[in-house]
């Protein structure tokens, strides 16, 4: 399984819409966290910061 296929699985799994492009956003997430020590998520309320 891919990736995008395991995040999927699991927001469907957590009853979460598996739209592309907060799956994009997953995966960048995972792939910052792999080259920096810390990142920060910031935006405005409502637009899915805890569900990432």
């Amino acid at each position: 399984c891919s990736p995008s296929q395991i995040i999927k699985q699991s927001m469907l799994e957590l009853k979460l819409q598996a739209e592309e492009s907060f799956v994009l956003k997953v995966v960048q997430l995972e792939e910052l966290l792999q080259v920096r020590h810390s990142v920060f998520v910031i935006g405005n309320a409502g637009c899915g910061k805890s569900q990432v």
